[in-house]
């Protein structure tokens, strides 16, 4: 049976827990005599007591779609950041005319109350973007 990276991987835990099955440690044990870059991952681990995390080594089409998740949240943040602050600023516009300068909105309540749920709604996304780019993934 050929079993693949992503495999022991997954049954490392386990394995450093040492909560792994005699069948399951001698077939991690057989795979890192054969992947010793993993053999060394796993051995720091030991030394380091192991806090749950295995860091995996990117190839090239994870570290491009990576890439391309960032490019597209890094635009999403320019709009929603311009879109948020363009409608919080229709709150303080002003018109002249013939009486004076009014607010914008003050023959109509209701637009300003739109207004303002529209801005909130904006600056919920250009949050919520902001969140997804701290996360780690």
């Amino acid at each position: 049976m050929n079993v693949s990276r992503d495999v022991i991987i997954d049954l490392l835990p386990l394995y450093l827990a040492g909560e792994a099955s005699e069948d399951t440690r001698q077939l991690v044990e057989q795979f890192l005599a054969e992947d010793p870059a993993l053999a060394k991952l796993a051995e720091r681990a030991k030394i380091d007591k192991w806090t749950g995390e295995i860091p995996v080594p990117l190839n090239k089409e994870a570290e491009l779609k990576s890439f391309e998740k960032t490019k597209q949240l890094l635009l999403q943040q320019r709009v929603f950041m311009g879109l948020a602050i363009f409608t919080t600023l229709l709150l303080i516009a002003v018109r002249g005319g013939e009486d004076g300068i009014r607010w914008l909105w003050v023959d109509s309540p209701a637009i300003a109350w739109m207004i303002i749920f529209v801005s909130f709604i904006f600056w919920t996304a250009f949050l919520n973007v902001n969140w997804q780019l701290s996360r780690t993934e």
